[in-house]
């Protein structure tokens, strides 16, 4: 036996921490749901598929006041000096195509991209702290932004 576990009683289990786990403890959070999140992996291995991608994730948004919106602790420096661009619904289409060589379900396709944003946001607006890539990064080509690790509980 590699270890003993507190007896816990939860409405739902999520097995996982990745962002697609904290998604559905979130959910079942704002559902009225007491939660309990179960990770195998130890600490500095957790976070899901989240952990091979750095964190970064993909998100429609057509500027810097998008990003605002998720990541409203931007400096005014970080602003001024970081190129955020923009990533297009078609861009993100364009990109599902490629990375899958066409074979990913269009329907659920359609909702990935279409609702990126607004999942972001909800996610935001759950406790989710974004941080732009270019704090992560030696430079500030990009201006995709990433999750940071936090507990769904945990205040922004």
């Amino acid at each position: 036996m590699r270890g003993e576990m507190a007896r816990s009683q939860a409405d739902v289990i999520v097995v996982g921490a990745g962002n697609a786990a904290f998604c559905a403890a979130l959910a079942a959070q704002e559902q009225g749901a007491s939660v309990l999140m179960l990770e195998a992996a130890p600490e500095e291995e957790s976070g899901g598929n989240s952990r091979f991608t750095a964190g970064s994730v993909r998100v429609v948004y057509n500027g810097v006041d998008d990003i605002k919106a998720l990541v409203p602790d931007l400096t005014d420096q970080e602003i001024a000096t970081t190129d955020f661009g923009t990533y297009t619904r078609e861009q993100f289409f364009d990109d599902m195509a490629r990375v899958t060589q066409n074979r990913a379900d269009p329907d659920l396709v359609e909702l990935l991209v279409t609702r990126s944003f607004d999942t972001f946001r909800w996610m935001r607006d759950k406790g989710v702290r974004f941080i732009p890539r270019s704090r992560s990064r030696a430079n500030s080509s990009s201006g995709a932004a990433s999750p940071s690790r936090r507990s769904a509980a945990d205040p922004a």
